[in-house]
């Protein structure tokens, strides 16, 4: 008994002594704790120094106030800093844009039978297009597009308030461009600046007056000359041109495309997009092309159109390989008209022209660009590359019908005509006074017959004759007359006035 008792006094002594051990613990680890805290804080408040990053707004001079007062005024230069001043520019040339309106009556069939037959009548309504156009001389003389003025029953030209009738002098739809007459004296007539100087990456302005609107004026450079834009060159027919970047929209049209000097080097004629607006870049027909036109136009009311007599091709690498070169500038002649001016020359099929007139031939643009600004009769020196060697010749240009004759007002254009390697022929339209004295409505002219090769020289019609019809069929296109003598097979029948001015008909069977 005495011994259990003594083990349980053991055991309750040792777990109260624990119980002591466990607080004092306890009490130990918490002024521990409490003492790291306070020195903590009394190292941050009272040994620590303060170190604080300061970052400073720094307050432009001119910002900078006292006493609620700018002690620094922003000095401002007179005009802004750039490349070149167009404002003179701009304000030599907006006087010489014109805005045009071009004025179309309705016309309608107001039975059956008018419309069968081709008979309109004439409506009160009028439909209204528009443009720009350029003074070109003080006497009154505009230049525009043609696609402008297309058309038109009445032509009007409004300048600074006023408003003219024009009268249309003539157009040359190859070229987009067409002229126009007001009565009016001292106008601001643009200058002139020529367009052959005229380089890749020099500053112009597109001047415009669109829909009567305050001349317009855009800026930028020029991208690119003629042929040296082939990418697009496709979807534009003028094959001698200025590309920009000045941006030309619709309105703009027949408007003035100048130099730095506000000097004329083209007009405005067109864009390339989707939409008709703006879209990157524009065309100019140079100025050294428009100049020619207008003075054929005024002085023979038909533009006097020079021709070599041969087809040239622009030379790139695959070209230059087959016909043994290195140099790819120049034009390589790729065949020639008979008795033209190129053959009188003494030139041939494979020959490359590197110059004319000692300028240099770059393309076929640039070539063709020399050419538009000859008349028929005009000589020219050319040099070419035959079997490596250069050789020179004079070449006197001719007109669309072969001679070097001055063209009449209803002279013919290129596309009026179409020579057939199969037929060995080259035929024509008539033209209107060829028409009234023949009174005939339709003919096909035989040109030129090659003596030596071709499908026509086997048939009974001579140089000069007049086809005008093909079994019973009216001839009028010469493609279309060249293509049907040689698809066709069976009796054909040639209905023609010959050049002796007899009418007859001619019977073959084609096999």
């Amino acid at each position: 008994m005495s011994a259990s008792l003594a083990l349980y006094v053991f055991c309750e002594l040792k777990r109260e002594k624990g119980k002591n051990i466990m607080k004092n613990n306890f009490k130990i680890i918490l002024i521990a704790f409490l003492s790291g805290l306070g020195g903590a804080f009394l190292y941050q408040q009272i040994i620590q120094t303060n170190e604080v990053t300061e970052v400073i707004r720094e307050v432009p001079t001119y910002q900078q106030v006292s006493n609620n007062t700018m002690d620094y005024e922003p000095r401002y230069s007179d005009r802004a800093a750039l490349p070149v001043d167009f404002r003179s520019a701009a304000e030599k040339s907006v006087h010489s844009v014109v805005y045009i309106k071009n004025l179309q009556r309705g016309r309608r069939s107001t039975s059956f039978m008018d419309f069968f037959y081709g008979r309109e009548s004439t409506s009160s309504e009028v439909a209204v297009g528009s443009g720009s156009g350029v003074i070109y001389s003080e006497d009154g003389y505009i230049i525009t597009n043609n696609h402008v003025i297309k058309g038109a029953d009445e032509i009007e030209v409004q300048h600074e308030k006023r408003t003219y009738r024009a009268v249309l002098v003539g157009t040359d739809p190859d070229m987009d461009i067409a002229v126009l007459k007001i009565d009016a004296k001292n106008l601001p007539a643009v200058d002139i600046a020529r367009s052959s100087s005229v380089k890749v990456g020099d500053w112009v302005l597109a001047v415009g007056n669109p829909f009567n609107l305050t001349s317009t004026v855009t800026a930028g450079i020029v991208s690119a000359l003629g042929g040296d834009a082939n990418a697009v060159r496709e979807n534009f027919p003028i094959e001698q041109y200025i590309q920009t970047d000045a941006a030309i929209n619709p309105g703009n049209s027949g408007g003035a495309l100048v130099d730095i000097n506000g000097d004329l080097i083209g007009i405005n004629t067109s864009i390339i997009s989707r939409t008709g607006s703006y879209a990157g870049y524009g065309f100019a027909v140079p100025s050294d092309i428009v100049v020619k036109i207008v003075e054929d136009l005024k002085k023979y009311k038909v533009v006097q159109k020079a021709f070599t007599g041969a087809e040239v091709l622009d030379i790139d690498e695959d070209l230059a390989d087959r016909v043994g070169t290195r140099n790819l500038k120049g034009v390589l002649i790729e065949n020639i008209r008979r008795d033209g001016a190129a053959d009188d020359a003494g030139l041939r099929s494979g020959d490359i022209i590197r110059k004319v007139d000692n300028k240099t031939v770059g393309s076929k643009s640039s070539f063709e660009e020399v050419i538009s600004a000859k008349s028929p009769g005009d000589k020219v020196a050319v040099q070419y590359e035959r079997s490596g060697k250069l050789y020179e010749t004079d070449m006197v240009l001719e007109n669309v019908y072969g001679d070097t004759e001055i063209l009449g007002a209803d002279a013919l254009s290129k596309e009026d005509f179409y020579f057939s390697n199969y037929l060995g022929a080259e035929l024509r339209r008539l033209t209107t006074s060829e028409k009234e004295s023949l009174r005939a409505r339709t003919g096909v002219v035989v040109s030129k017959i090659d003596k030596e090769k071709g499908f026509m020289r086997r048939l009974d019609l001579n140089e000069g004759d007049v086809i005008l019809a093909i079994n019973r069929r009216g001839a009028q296109d010469p493609e279309a007359v060249a293509k049907y003598i040689q698809n066709y097979y069976g009796r054909i029948y040639f209905e023609i006035i010959d050049n002796s001015g007899n009418q007859r008909t001619l019977t073959y069977r084609f096999q």
